[in-house]
């Protein structure tokens, strides 16, 4: 642990975030230090000087922000965020939320990889809904990923089969709703997308036009003009937003896609379906926690979902025995079933299995031939959030090591 707080300080190499002094200003303040007080009863064992630094290093920024999402005002530097199987990413970001008299705030990040890999977004938002209940922001994206891998459609792909292709996507989008209770919110999106899919970059790996006739990848090379508009519902008990280990969160997402281009082929609608369930014994050192999502679309006659906006299985956070990207369907439902046991302050061990399948049509999902994998992991975390994830997983496919800056869920 010593050795990844180390790390962590290194990257992460700026001015650390102010202690909280004074009575909390707002309500989600006031959650946050019932959180840390809580924390601190349960887990009464010391820690060393170095994860303390670590601790407020954090917050500048690192992994997206703890304790806000955001990070702390001013310069930050970020790990992760970008699509997986491009590269280790990192980059550099501002924020401020204090504008306007601390009715506006704003974050910008720039992040990149070796492979070439890059990304830019913005967003927008106002805190003052934020501690009212209400929350309002306004999301724009720019992400390149030249090494995407594709097998196939179906749950048949062969692994032989793998081929690679470049995305680039530009994305506008608005969000917001309402707190009615703690647990309980709704809301609603709407923006513009544009992808542009093209050849693939990854070195020895074949480009997809050479494995599959672009005729049978709905989309390929297919310049895609979309507004997408949505609504949510979320419940969400779980004791504390990242690093949870007791309660549960149920999450239902509508979208409708709109082809914009001439073509008008990719009109579609979404639906996600998420379950997580986390549930304590022995003074919450250990937990079992289990995770059902299920991704369904909806197409009329003569209309298709394009392969990029296609749910797919497989990488570091589902179907973790299988190959990034390994499935792609219109269909897809995981469930994951982990064990979690409080090794050291600062890291936990899990061991899990994942059970997943996708498919042309919904009703063909929840019959047999699932894939499954078994693992071992470890997690490491900063302020009871884990910051960073050593997977083992094993699958009919065969071995896969995995270590990312995210939690599983």
């Amino acid at each position: 642990m010593v050795l990844v707080a180390t790390t962590i300080g290194l990257l992460a190499g700026v001015t650390p975030a102010f202690a909280q002094e004074g009575p909390p200003k707002t309500r989600a303040e006031a959650i946050e230090r019932e959180r840390d007080e809580k924390t601190a009863r349960l887990w009464p064992e010391s820690q060393s000087p170095i994860v303390e630094i670590a601790n407020n290093l954090v917050e500048r920024g690192l992994l997206d922000g703890i304790d806000s999402g955001l990070g702390a005002n001013g310069p930050q530097v970020v790990l992760g965020g970008m699509r997986s199987g491009q590269g280790m990413s990192v980059g550099v970001g501002y924020r401020r939320s204090d504008l306007w008299h601390d009715r506006f705030g704003f974050r910008t990040t720039v992040r990149g990889t070796i492979e070439s890999a890059w990304m830019v977004d913005a967003q927008f938002y106002f805190p003052k809904l934020y501690t009212e209940r209400g929350f309002l922001d306004i999301y724009m994206k720019y992400e390149f990923s030249p090494q995407m891998d594709y097998y196939g459609q179906g749950a048949t792909s062969s692994l032989d089969d793998r081929s690679s292709y470049s995305l680039a996507d530009y994305r506008l989008e608005a969000r917001g709703g309402w707190e009615f209770f703690d647990f309980f919110r709704i809301g609603g999106s709407a923006g513009f997308i544009y992808a542009d899919s093209g050849k693939g970059e990854r070195a020895g790996v074949p480009s997809i036009e050479e494995v599959f006739d672009p005729a049978d990848v709905p989309g390929l090379f297919i310049d895609g003009d979309f507004v997408q508009t949505g609504l949510f519902a979320e419940i969400d008990y779980l004791d504390t937003p990242a690093g949870p280990r007791e309660g549960g969160r149920y999450r239902i997402e509508w979208r409708h896609y709109w082809d914009l281009s001439e073509a008008d082929e990719f009109n579609f609608r979404r639906i996600d379906v998420s379950l997580e369930q986390y549930l304590p014994y022995w003074n919450k050192s250990r937990v079992w926690a289990i995770r059902l999502w299920g991704v369904y679309t909806f197409t009329a006659e003569n209309q298709q979902v394009p392969f990029y906006l296609q749910p797919t299985l497989g990488g570091n956070d589902d179907l973790r025995g299988y190959q990034r990207y390994r499935l792609y369907a219109d269909n897809s439902f995981i469930a994951t079933i982990e064990h979690r046991w409080h090794s050291f302050a600062g890291m936990d061990v899990a061991a899990f299995f994942d059970a997943g399948k996708v498919a042309e049509h919904a009703d063909l999902l929840y019959r047999t031939n699932l894939r499954m994998n078994v693992g071992l992991g470890f997690r490491f975390r900063v302020k009871n959030a884990v910051i960073m994830r050593i997977d083992q997983a094993y699958g009919k496919e065969g071995y896969r090591f995995m270590w990312t800056f995210s939690d599983i869920f």
